[in-house]
Order: C-alpha cells, then sequence, then structure tokens
C-alpha cells in the first residue's frame, strides 16, 4: 500500500495497521523525522535495530526478534536500516506470519521502479512504503513554520536565508533549527545575529571551492583546497552543496533549452539567482550538459554510500576527491 509521505507526517497513526512498512528515498532528513516520530509513537514498544548486513550474515536473527518475546516487554518495533533486494526473501517469508504484536520498520536509500523489493510493497496491501523524495522551497518553508511556530522574527528574508544556507536539505536545516533554539531563548529572531552565526566562515570558503570546482579551475580549486578545512562531521553538509548546485545547473540547462539563451534562461530561472552570482553561474553552465549532470549526481551518491559504510573515518578524504573528480569532469568534454 502506497502512503504519500506528507500524509503520513501530519498523522503518524497511519502506518500502525500495517505489520511492515518500508520508508525509502534520498531525503535523509524526512526519513530521520518519520522514524523520531514511530519512536514516539511506539514509546512503550522494545525498540531494535538492525542493519541489513546483520541479518544477511546471521541467517536467523530477524526471526528470532520476532518469534522471542522479551522478559520486559511483549511488544517490539524492529529497525532494519540500509535494506535492499538481498533481503527479499526474508521479507517474503516474514509476511507470511504476521505477528500482532511486532512492528518492522525498513528504511532504505532510493529504489529503483525495477526493485523488487518495491515492487512488493506497492502490490501488497497489508504492507505499507512510503517514498521520501526531496524537498523543495515550498515544503522546507511549511517545515520552518511547523517546527518553530510560536517564534518571531520568522520573515520571509529568514525563511529564504535559512533554505538557501541549507542547500534545500532538510537534515542541514534541521541542525539550523536546533542552533536556533539554542541561539534565541526568548523565541525571537533577529536576522543579524543568525548571519553571524550560521553563515560562518568556514561555509563561506566551502563556497569558493564548489564555484572553482564546477567552474573547471583547477589551480583557484587547489588554493582553495588548502585553505579550507573539510570537517568529518560535516560531510552531508558539503553533500548538500555540491547537490543542490548540480540541481540547479539542471533547471538551468532546461530553461535554456526552452530560451536558447544563457543570459534570458539566468534571469528567468525560478528561484531567482542573486545578482553576484551570476556570473558564477554563466561560467559554469558552459561546462556542463544534463548527461554529465547525471554522471554527477551518481558520483555524489556512490561517495555517500562509501561515507554511510566507512563510519566517518576518512569522509574528508572521500569529499576531496569527489571534488577533484567533479572538477575534471567539468574540465572535460564528455
Amino acid at each position: 500500500m502506497i502512503l504519500k509521505s506528507f500524509i503520513v507526517e501530519k498523522n503518524i497513526t497511519l502506518i500502525e495497521k500495517y505489520f511492515i512498512s518500508l520508508i525509502y528515498g534520498e531525503n535523509i532528513g524526512m526519513k530521520d523525522d518519520i522514524k523520531n516520530e514511530i519512536k514516539k509513537r511506539f514509546k512503550e514498544y522494545e525498540q531494535i535495530n538492525f542493519d541489513q548486513n546483520e541479518i544477511i550474515k546471521n541467517d536467523k536473527l530477524l526471526e528470532e526478534q520476532i518469534n522471542n518475546t522479551s522478559l520486559f516487554s511483549k511488544k517490539k518495533i524492529i529497525f532494519v536500516n540500509e535494506i535492499s533486494d538481498k533481503i527479499k526473501d526474508k521479507i517474503t517469508k516474514i509476511l507470511e506470519t504476521p505477528n500482532p504484536d511486532i512492528k518492522i520498520f525498513l528504511f532504505a536509500q532510493n529504489l529503483e521502479k525495477k526493485s523488487s523489493v518495491r515492487q512488493i510493497f506497492e502490490k501488497e496491501k497489508k504492507i505499507a512504503i512510503i517514498a521520501c523524495y526531496q524537498d523543495n522551497e515550498r515544503t522546507l518553508a511549511e517545515y520552518l513554520r511547523k517546527k518553530l511556530p510560536d517564534y518571531s522574527g520568522l520573515s520571509q528574508q529568514t525563511i529564504n536565508f535559512l533554505i538557501s544556507n541549507s542547500g534545500l536539505d532538510r537534515k542541514t536545516l534541521s541542525y539550523e533549527i536546533d542552533k536556533i533554539k539554542a541561539l534565541f531563548l526568548d523565541k525571537k529572531i533577529k536576522f543579524e545575529k543568525l548571519l553571524e552565526v550560521l553563515n560562518n566562515v568556514n561555509n563561506l570558503d566551502f563556497d569558493n571551492v564548489r564555484d572553482a570546482c564546477f567552474g573547471a579551475e583547477k589551480e583557484n580549486l587547489n588554493k582553495n583546497l588548502g585553505n579550507v578545512i573539510l570537517q568529518n562531521e560535516d560531510a552531508y553538509f558539503y553533500l548538500n552543496a555540491l547537490s543542490h548546485r548540480i540541481e540547479k545547473l539542471c533547471d538551468l540547462n532546461n530553461q535554456y533549452q526552452k530560451d536558447k539563451n544563457i543570459e534570458k534562461a539566468i534571469n528567468s530561472l525560478r528561484p531567482p539567482i542573486f545578482w553576484k552570482d551570476k556570473p558564477t553561474f554563466y561560467k559554469q553552465i558552459k561546462n556542463w550538459n544534463l548527461k554529465k549532470l547525471e554522471e554527477a549526481k551518481k558520483m555524489l551518491f556512490d561517495t555517500e554510500i562509501l561515507i554511510k559504510t566507512r563510519m566517518n573515518s576518512n569522509n574528508n578524504t572521500l569529499i576531496k576527491n569527489l571534488i577533484v573528480d567533479l572538477c575534471n569532469k567539468a574540465a572535460s568534454t564528455s
């Protein structure tokens, strides 16, 4: 049974009647929000976490957790992270004997339409599937208002700045919301103070790295990479900044195909490009066509997977390698 993510976010109780639910997609922040709401809703249940590799290594692990009741709690919720088609057979087997005291929540990256696991959940009405697609400016604006309902100073200017500063990523935006709550204890947001806290020097330095990367400016990139310190814990911020630029260049390419004029396409793009950034986009669009941008998306996805599987030990190196590879792709003719 297909459930719309925005409806589930408004009413998490919709998933209560399903034995197993699959939550998938590229929107990490949305998946985290749904998981947190599930934990709150089932707070009296025993909560167990696995990832797919643990289940594959121990063939009976999942079945044992479903069949064995705890001394402390008869009811359980089981989270299985980073799942793929590799555990399709296990899911099929579990569906044969649903347990009313157990709720299973599977989390996955983006699953293609041909994914066998996705097809099972979309066709079977007794189980739920929720796609978490990337947010846009409108949904993130609604998200901000929902998370900061009693805050004064949440003007359209502030909302636009926060969304732009997050790279259109909900997870990054949630970190910024936490900073706002810690900074403005009186619930009165002051825009000038917000600029000081959120638009820090490291972010500005990385903007220079990003612009040199997509502009195929190899010498400038080497110089900027030497000036910026990439932090392991900020890996997703860097990925989101790069991803946001790729999406913007995709939009610009599509607009250019309509207008047949780069300058007109830049001026027509919505949301609009800031005037000071227009020369940068004018230069970058010459290096990137839609084919190369799709290849760049694949490079980002592969790096994200590596970051998740290597436990943050060398995120800064992975990000640097990605940036250099993207710069080489920008400079290439194919």
